[in-house]
This record gives structure tokens, sequence and C-alpha cells, in this order.
């Protein structure tokens, strides 16, 4: 039987309780974590029971009883922490957004494929038993061939409560934080847009608190989203093929239900009736799905996920970027 694998939580934020409670659940071991400042170290060891404990990321990464490590710092920080970790010969798991922008995936993905290490982005969304089920339903065909997909993921989330989301040097914005879901959602369907129309609103500080957004795909499909941080929206996804729709309930990127109905193609004025409902409850938020998927192709001699592989990941940044270029959000060195 081999060992266990053994992770290392680089940043001890508020993420970072609610993953590590998800591994809790999963059985999975946290050997190690590493803070700026050593309180914070200790205030989750001694939450998690967390043996190892370091002030500074170097010296978590260095540590040989770890075998992968988790990223949960400021986005602005994602892709530098991944370097450092791959510098050391860590597996890695990145807390999404991957990076601030493509240019700093593709970065990333050179640096893990050099060293030979495993590396995924931390999008937890396509690990769930819902998206399982959902892609079930595609992949039957019961809905036709999809031909249309919209998705919001919109929130209130103020300065006073996210300041890290308002400003550019934090890697803020709707868009990096919250339309990172609908993105991702859409690349899985459909692949990368041929086309993109874009109109956001920024703040203050040059970072979109609202932006929607018109992908178009081949053969005449699209993709519609829209994320804000100013207010709620219904967070839900509709995917809508030539036979049927699926309706995801809120909060569509989290274990929820959802309705599948089907198209009668036999009257002359063609009518939909509920096909079937999935409603299936789990056992935490559903995070500990991504790190054992993480660890199933680690243990397989992966150095990527079949299912958030960084392709996709590149190429969603790609698409993000093109958003923020049309919209005029610029980070700290482009």
């Amino acid at each position: 039987m081999s060992k266990q694998l053994r992770w290392g939580f680089l940043g001890a934020g508020g993420i970072a309780d609610i993953i590590a409670a998800d591994f809790q659940i999963a059985g999975l071991k946290i050997q190690a974590v590493g803070t700026r400042d050593i309180s914070g170290a200790n205030r989750f060891g001694d939450k998690f029971g967390v043996p190892n404990r370091h002030e500074g990321y170097t010296a978590l990464v260095n540590d040989p009883e770890v075998d992968i490590v988790y990223i949960s710092t400021l986005q602005s920080t994602h892709a530098e922490h991944a370097l450092l970790a791959i510098e050391a010969g860590k597996h890695v798991l990145v807390e999404k957004p991957f990076s601030l922008n493509a240019a700093q995936a593709k970065k990333v993905r050179s640096a893990a494929k050099a060293k030979g290490v495993f590396v995924m982005e931390a999008m937890w969304t396509r690990f769930l038993p819902t998206m399982d089920a959902v892609f079930d339903v595609i992949d039957s065909g019961k809905i036709g061939e999809v031909r249309f997909v919209t998705a919001d993921h919109s929130q209130y989330l103020p300065e006073s409560f996210a300041k890290r989301l308002w400003y550019p040097e934090f890697g803020g914005g709707a868009l990096l934080d919250l339309g990172i879901y609908p993105m991702s959602f859409f690349h899985r369907i459909f692949g990368a847009p041929q086309k993109v129309t874009a109109e956001a609103t920024l703040n203050k500080h040059g970072v979109d608190f609202m932006t929607s957004a018109i992908l178009k795909y081949g053969e005449g499909k699209q993709a519609v989203m829209t994320t804000s941080m100013e207010a709620y929206g219904n967070v839900v996804a509709s995917v809508v093929g030539t036979r049927g729709r699926i309706e995801i309930d809120t909060s569509f990127y989290e274990q929820t239900s959802f309705t599948v109905y089907e198209t009668d193609m036999s009257r002359e004025s063609a009518v939909q009736a509920v096909a079937s409902r999935y409603e299936t409850k789990i056992e935490g938020r559903g995070m500990q799905y991504q790190a054992l998927e993480v660890e199933r192709c680690i243990i397989a001699g992966l150095t990527e996920s079949p299912r958030m592989s960084l392709d996709d990941t590149v190429s969603i940044m790609e698409t993000m970027d093109e958003i923020r270029t049309q919209t005029g959000v610029k980070y700290p060195g482009e």
C-alpha cells in the first residue's frame, strides 16, 4: 500500500480554513502550514491539528515532509508562489484564479513541465457531483446539441468586507474573482471562443465591479456571462440544447440541484416538460473532490489532470485577458 500523500498549506486565510475542513472530511493529511507570520501558522495548526508550522513560504515548500502544496494567498501572488513550490520540486494545487493573466499562467505551465511535477488550478466546481451529473446529461444527448449557455455570478462584496477585490495591486475585480466560474464552465462545454464582446463598470481604483460578456463559438453557439460584486444576482446557470435544457439552481458553482427539461418535438408547436430533477447532498462544501483528483493523478504518475489541464487554464486566462483588454482593466506590470 502506498504512503499517504502529505499536503502543505501555503497561506492560511479564510479559504484555507474552508478547504481544510473539507480535507478532514475526506481523510486527507495536512502535514504543514506556512504563513508570513508564525502566529497565523499556529492558529491554523491548532485548529486543524497540523504538526509542521513554518514562518515564511520558503520554509514550507522546502519541508521534506510535504508532497503537495496548496496555495491560497492573494490572487496577485498565486503565480509567484506556484513557481516557488515548483522550484522546490513540489506538486501544486493553485487556488483560483490560477494567475492574473495568461502570460503568468504560461510561465507556471512551463516551469511545471520542466520540473515534471503535477500542477492544477483549484477550480473545485469541475469536480463536484452536481457537475458530474450535469455533464452526464449533456453527454447523453438528452437535451440535444448545446447551443446556448448563460451563467451569473454576482455577490455583494463591498470594500469594507472584501478590500482585496477592490484594488488592482491585489488582483481585484469581479471578473477575476467571481467571473472565473462562468468562464470555466463555458470553456468546459464549448472550449475557447472565436469572439468576445464585453462591457464593464470600473471603480475609482481601476478594477471592474460589474462585467458582462457575450462569447461566440463555432456553428453560431453562444454563451453569456454576468458578474458583479456590488449586488447579489441569481447565481444560476442555464444550458440550452436543441431538444431541451438544464436549469442549474443557485449557487450554480456549488453542490446544488438542477432540473432537466426535454422538448416534445412531435408537436407542431414544441413544448417542454420536466424530465428529471437532481438533488444530492454532500458532506462539507465539496472542495475535497478537487484534492482527491490531485492525489489520484499523482498516484497514477500524471503531471496534469485530464479534467482541468494546464492548457485549459491558460486558454481561460486568455479569454479573460481579452475581456479585460476590452474593458480597460489592467494589473500592475501589464
